[in-house]
């Protein structure tokens, strides 16, 4: 015959078998050590507290500085530098640019003012500087792709323009081929065309007297001063008719007649 079971019999005998917790065990871990122990262990846990303190701050104030440092120094290359300074002219500059290490690498530039990189022009000769203000802008790349600080240059370019030549013979129809004298202010050079073109610094120098010839010209005309300063564009236009020279009068005369003799 198994007895019955009855739950309430285990929950009694558990209640009996619980051993009641002394009150002492309650107590800190610090009052249950003798009392000089525990000025050790207290100074031991203060030194250790001091020096994670120490070393936390010894490495803000040295070791993070330090590695910034480097970093940065490391980051760019000097700057290009620039064969003339910032600065207004009156005459078309030219300009060059260069760096220390030029032969590891390549100099780019821009003259609007945006910012140079690997897509802009690449320095392979001397920048002439035109008329107005230019901004020249440029970096060094080496070939293992360090950059350098970038250089920069403003440029304002105004010229003392010279006056416009002067022809000797105006504008008109004439009989006959002749010659005009171009004239200008001294120091300067004087270009001319024939064909209505504009006259630059690739037409034709004057050096002499120019002849014209029958039918239709139009002579135009620059002076251009040493600094590259040009004058405004003078122009004549000329209708030279041809001159036929006349001819002798023919004399008719009528041989004179037998007259018979009577």
């Amino acid at each position: 015959m198994v007895p019955d079971y009855n739950p309430v019999d285990d929950i009694r005998i558990g209640e009996e078998k619980k051993v009641p917790i002394p009150e002492k065990v309650t107590e800190t871990v610090a009052e249950a050590l003798p009392s000089g122990k525990r000025k050790y262990i207290l100074a031991a846990v203060f030194a250790a507290f001091l020096g994670v303190l120490i070393y936390r701050t010894a490495y803000r104030i040295i070791l993070e500085p330090v590695q910034e440092t480097e970093t940065e120094a490391v980051v760019l290359l000097e700057k290009p530098t620039f064969s003339l300074p910032s600065g207004t002219y009156s005459y078309m500059p030219t300009l060059t640019i260069s760096h220390s290490q030029r032969e590891e690498g390549v100099i780019y530039y821009t003259t609007d003012g945006s910012t140079p990189n690997e897509d802009s022009q690449i320095f392979n000769g001397p920048i002439k500087i035109g008329e107005g203000k230019t901004v020249v802008r440029a970096v060094f790349i080496r070939s293992d792709g360090m950059q350098s600080e970038e250089a920069d240059g403003t440029y304002q370019v105004e010229f003392d323009y010279p006056e416009e030549p002067v022809f000797s013979v105006d504008s008109g129809e004439y009989q006959g081929s002749f010659s005009v004298i171009i004239t200008a202010e001294p120091d300067c050079t004087i270009y001319y065309t024939m064909d209505g073109s504009d006259p630059d610094q690739n037409s034709a120098v004057y050096r002499s007297p120019v002849v014209i010839p029958s039918g239709l010209t139009v002579l135009r005309a620059v002076s251009v001063d040493e600094e590259g300063g040009m004058s405004g564009i003078i122009e004549a236009i000329y209708n030279v008719q041809e001159i036929v020279p006349a001819e002798d009068p023919v004399q008719n005369t009528m041989p004179a007649e037998d007259v018979p003799n009577s």
